[in-house]
């Protein structure tokens, strides 16, 4: 699972320059509609997250609300119930919520991390997880819709949790290497090499135990570690 994220303090230049090893140039095309996203350590469902994808091998970004709601859907964002902020990379193909998108709306999502909670109810201890790496993000692999009044939904996708942080959740968000990321974004994958996406992280993930934070507090201090599993 994945539901509460950080967002890295890069502008989105700097988020898509290093694309640029990746994907090459040019400087991907920015939505004049996108919103300039500052950083922040709690972002939650159905706040605003930056995504990119593919058109026509151009790669373009924009902002997008963090719960997906299928293009299909003729109501207001707030009347879909369905819980649509994480999408299982096992079924996403094949559930009506998610096919479409599946099949030609896929995204990156940039993160510095995420947290997850482990221990009883009233006393969960929260985690901040993120990759054993010097890039100042990842990404996650996501799916996106584009609604009648151009407003960009999206959800992650989520896996078996790699072994290395079981313990801590049964479920983690599928975070793709660099090459990975456009066979992913172009559907340019057999079945078989996108349910392997995510697991090249084995072994190199980093966890530690953060102070409980309450839902609107934000700063880098709510990373901060008192204790350490890996």
């Amino acid at each position: 699972m994945c539901g509460r994220l950080g967002r890295p303090d890069l502008t989105w230049r700097q988020l898509y320059e290093m694309e640029r090893r990746f994907v090459g140039p040019p400087i991907p095309v920015r939505d004049s509609n996108a919103v300039e996203l500052s950083a922040s350590w709690n972002v939650k469902p159905t706040q605003l997250v930056d995504i990119a994808y593919l058109n026509a091998d151009q790669l373009f970004s924009t902002t997008a609300r963090w719960w997906f709601v299928p293009s299909w859907h003729r109501g207001d964002v707030k009347d879909w119930k369905r819980t649509t902020f994480n999408a299982k990379i096992e079924t996403a193909a094949s559930l009506p919520s998610f096919r479409n998108a599946w099949k030609s709306q896929r995204c990156i999502i940039p993160a510095a991390g995420y947290y997850e909670w482990t221990g009883p109810k009233g006393n969960k201890q929260p985690w901040w997880i993120t990759t054993d790496s010097n890039a100042p993000a990842l990404f996650f692999a996501g799916l996106y819709s584009r609604l009648s009044n151009d407003l960009h939904t999206c959800t992650i996708l989520t896996r078996s949790a790699l072994p290395q942080i079981s313990e801590i959740h049964a479920r983690s968000p599928v975070i793709l290497v660099d090459d990975q990321i456009i066979p992913w974004l172009s559907g340019d994958l057999n079945s078989g090499e996108e349910q392997d996406l995510g697991t090249s992280w084995n072994g190199r993930m980093r966890a530690h135990k953060v102070a409980p934070f309450g839902r609107d507090d934000d700063g880098p201090d709510l990373i901060e570690p008192f204790g350490t599993l890996f």
